[in-house]
């Protein structure tokens, strides 16, 4: 699965709009949509960030999903 379809499921999920799991991550609006989108390829740091704010426990799993671009 694309990290992006993965990343609109989980926030959904945990009934968040984009502005509010930016503002738990630290990630602006702008830069939310855009990796919901598949616009663009989310940081490491990033990454880490929303599947902190997400509080997803296997973090890595995640980030790595994020650094996979031939899935998108």
């Amino acid at each position: 699965m694309a990290f992006h379809i993965r990343l609109k499921e989980l926030r959904q999920q945990q009934n968040l709009t984009l502005r509010k799991l930016g503002e738990k991550a630290g990630v602006s609006y702008s830069i939310l949509n855009s990796i919901e989108n598949g616009r663009i390829i989310p940081s490491k740091d990033v990454a880490l960030a929303l599947a902190v704010a997400l509080k997803i426990d296997d973090r890595e799993a995640f980030i790595s999903l994020a650094n996979n671009p031939s899935e998108l």
